[in-house]
């Protein structure tokens, strides 16, 4: 399992928005299916321009 990601005061890398309450972005969750496994990615979504990014799981 890899380490959980603190976006908190980052910019957006797609509009360099900053967050919104005190420098945080949402928390954005993906989920897929895979080989009959259900699988749940968690990133992060700009609340400026709705930019996700920090998936682990490429699409």
């Amino acid at each position: 399992m890899s380490e959980i990601k603190d976006e908190t005061g980052k910019k957006c890398p797609n509009c360099g928005a900053e967050g919104k309450y005190h420098g945080e972005h949402e928390t954005a969750v993906r989920n897929y299916k895979l080989r009959g496994r259900s699988i749940v990615d968690v990133g992060w979504r700009c609340w400026n321009c709705g930019w996700e990014w920090g998936f682990e799981v490429q699409e």
